[in-house]
């Protein structure tokens, strides 16, 4: 439900996402909501004149809504249940503006659980064809079906998925041998039924965590240009190495600009330490031993932006995303490999993607930091999960 103020259907020019605030500019007023479950609609009121170009619309002051038109009314479907929401409202103008903010506190009492999906394709844990995909998957039995706060999502039932039930999906594609693209994904994850549906859940404000080469999607989706695609891709066996396998979340660490992001709530609870003489610390996340090596990331070297001082930041402004880390021994601002996608145009879902090598579920010698992929894990999809 959006509804336009009669006579103000305008477009804001070319804004940059950072829009400054303004207390002398005039600010919606009257800001209500109704809600049906887990469906809330948002109402308010504006003093309308031609300054004006559209809304925006935050919840808990993140990932605004930047609407080109003056609405009046907004609805949010699959809110946060059972907890306070707070959702902020305010006008944009030509002048690359914004108004101060008004704002209402949510709250949805809702009684059935909120799930995480783990999509399958096929019908077993056991039939899955990779060791790293079983072993993610049965952690994700234990930790999450088994605890009555998950459930697999064969992949032909995707598209019948109810978001107030299931509140993200969790794809997970590892598999050697495979050419790079999203087209040449196995296992039915490059059908054009399961890409609509999928589409169609992020669309509808459903959350998506897509792992190693399953980060290809976001380009079969729509989310990323082809141009902005995962450009370092292997699928090899790997070998035998003596060192720590790690995640860098200081991008540009000890340089400027640098992007520190190890304080990002999704490595809460991680062990961060010096390793291989590194001058940062760093996540181990691989021990010493075999590893396949699997990168399904981002060198954005090769990726041309039109905006930005660095690499990082033309990259974050064109995707509306927040690059969150990159291999350990990486610090120049030209690769990343862990990305949170806000919600953007007509997603409204957020997606999280991991393509780094050392996200491997089940190292042949065994991996004394497995602890570290799983609490990764469960703290994205825990996020995603709200």
């Amino acid at each position: 439900m959006i509804a336009l103020v009669a006579g103000w259907l305008v477009s804001c020019n070319t804004i940059e996402p950072e829009m400054s605030a303004s207390a002398n500019k005039k600010k919606v007023y009257n800001l209500r909501y109704t809600n049906e479950g887990r469906t809330v609609h948002l109402t308010w009121n504006i003093d309308a004149d031609s300054t004006m170009c559209g809304v925006q619309i935050a919840r808990n002051g993140e990932n605004p809504v930047d609407v080109d038109s003056l609405i009046t009314s907004y609805t949010v479907k699959h809110v946060t249940p059972n907890q306070d929401v707070l959702y902020t409202v305010k006008i944009r103008y030509n002048d690359s503006i914004v108004s101060e903010g008004v704002s209402v506190r949510v709250h949805v009492n809702y009684d059935l659980p909120v799930y995480a999906g783990y999509v399958m394709s096929v019908g077993s844990i056991a039939e899955l064809p990779d060791d790293d995909e079983r072993a993610a998957a049965e952690w994700f039995d234990r930790t999450y079906v088994q605890q009555n706060r998950g459930r697999f999502i064969p992949i032909g039932e995707v598209g019948n998925v109810n978001l107030d039930e299931v509140a993200c999906l969790w794809v997970h594609i590892d598999r050697q041998g495979m050419p790079i693209g999203w087209q040449n994904l196995t296992g039915g994850f490059s059908d054009p039924a399961f890409i609509a549906n999928l589409k169609g859940y992020v669309a509808e404000g459903g959350n998506l965590y897509l792992s190693v080469h399953a980060t290809q999607l976001l380009v079969a989706i729509g989310r990323i240009t082809e141009a902005q695609r995962p450009n370092e891709v292997s699928t090899g066996q790997g070998g035998w190495g003596p060192d720590v396998w790690t995640m860098n979340a200081y991008l540009g660490a000890g340089s400027e600009p640098s992007y520190d992001r190890r304080g990002y709530s999704f490595f809460e609870g991680m062990k961060l330490d010096v390793y291989n003489n590194y001058e940062y610390t760093s996540f181990p996340m691989i021990s010493a031993g075999v590893r396949e090596d699997h990168n399904c990331i981002w060198n954005l070297s090769d990726i041309k932006f039109t905006s930005g001082s660095d690499k990082i930041r033309g990259w974050e402004l064109a995707t509306k995303s927040t690059a969150l880390a990159t291999w350990g021994q990486n610090t120049e601002l030209n690769h990343i490999g862990l990305v949170d996608f806000a919600i953007s145009g007509d997603y409204r879902g957020r997606i999280v993607a991991m393509g780094l090598g050392c996200y491997e579920w089940a190292q042949q010698d065994g991996n004394a930091f497995q602890y570290q992929i799983e609490k990764l894990t469960e703290n994205i999809i825990e996020a995603l999960r709200k």
